[in-house]
């Protein structure tokens, strides 16, 4: 997904997929709505390293937890920033779909 022109329609296809971003109103829900999201957000050419990756599986459902890092360079400003995923998915047939993609930014000294 982090590379400009690949196929996230073939990953986040599933009808009643949900997206939840790092920032406040990134929220898209609907293959439509995810699809577009994450073609503008693998248009930006993003490097995304998965550090360490835990998956759970109960029968037709799976679920993962990714911590790792985004390499951002903004302003002249060139820094890895922490970014954890949840993603939740479901078998489909003989296909797993992403159901659900929860995203965060965590902070050095968090709010909540």
């Amino acid at each position: 997904m982090s590379t400009p022109g690949s196929d996230v329609a073939a990953l986040f296809d599933a009808e009643d997929i949900a997206i939840a971003g790092s920032g406040q109103g990134e929220l898209w829900t609907g293959a439509d709505q995810a699809i577009g999201a994450a073609t503008v957000v693998s248009s930006w050419g993003l490097r995304w390293s998965p550090e360490t990756t835990t998956v759970w599986r109960r029968g037709d459902v799976a679920w993962a937890q990714i911590l790792g890092s985004v390499h951002v360079v903004r302003d002249g400003v060139d820094e890895h920033v922490p970014y954890w995923t949840t993603g939740v998915f479901g078998l489909d047939g003989d296909r797993w779909q992403w159901l659900y993609w929860g995203g965060s930014e965590p902070q050095e000294s968090a709010k909540v």
